[in-house]
């Protein structure tokens, strides 16, 4: 009898302990992701320039759209830029990003909307290639 409630006592442990890693790792991850909105927001403002940055949303979670399916979606608005091609601005930021943010290829949808004076253009990023 004293060996079963041994048993069953080790097991209630182990049980609480892993539930107890999975619970952290589903915090870390999530905070970690908070890290990397702030930092894809300061990476486009010190990179791009631009007289305004914005971050318009970052949200981490199941969400559907015209673009799909996403599980993290960013949104940046970038106004009074200076730059020859959209195009070639998205190349470089994307380069920048890249290099900076770590794990940037695990945001699964980005969205870069460039506003001047005369063009209105968003860039989308999945997964970390220029679409």
């Amino acid at each position: 009898m004293k060996i079963t409630s041994n048993i069953r006592f080790w097991k209630i442990i182990f049980l609480a302990l892993g539930v107890g890693l999975l619970f952290g790792y589903s915090v870390g991850s999530v905070l970690k992701s908070n890290n990397r909105s702030e930092t894809i927001l300061e990476v486009l403002k010190s990179a791009s320039q631009c007289t305004e940055v914005n971050q318009i949303i970052y949200a981490k979670g199941v969400q559907f759209g015209k673009e799909g399916m996403s599980t993290e979606k960013g949104e940046y608005q970038l106004i009074g830029c200076e730059f020859q091609s959209v195009e070639e601005e998205a190349k470089r930021l994307h380069k920048i990003l890249s290099d900076k943010v770590k794990n940037f290829q695990e945001v699964d949808l980005l969205e870069l909307e460039f506003i001047t004076n005369n063009q209105h253009k968003t860039i989308i990023i999945k997964n970390g290639k220029i679409q």
